[in-house]
């Protein structure tokens, strides 16, 4: 005689059901965990250009701030007259009473 370990069929549909449920949540997870990995493979990919859009900025608000500080100097030494006079007679080609200008031509 052979002794056979029958399992009832009413433990065997519920075996292959919950199989079937463990399946499908697999699966579900699966999609999950998909749909996550891509998400933030785009969110790395936005992240990664608003770092150089930053680093971009940072590089212009340096280069504004030594503008600013050069224009304060200037600022500062407009107040002095004897820098102006420099100037004047730089830019506008004044001379004093009494003074002679010379014009010096550029050697090629």
């Amino acid at each position: 005689m052979q002794a056979r370990a029958t399992v009832p069929s009413s433990k065997r549909s519920a075996s292959i059901g919950s199989k079937r449920r463990l399946r499908f949540l697999l699966i579900f997870v699966l999609c999950f965990m998909s749909w996550a990995a891509v998400n933030i493979w785009g969110q790395f990919a936005k992240l990664h250009e608003k770092s150089n859009v930053v680093a971009n900025m940072e590089q212009q608000l340096v280069e504004a701030n030594k503008l600013k500080e050069q224009t304060k100097r200037e600022i500062a030494r407009l107040h002095n007259d004897e820098y102006l006079d420099q100037i004047i007679r730089r830019d506008f080609h004044y001379s004093k009473t009494g003074e002679t200008p010379l014009s010096v031509s550029k050697s090629q």
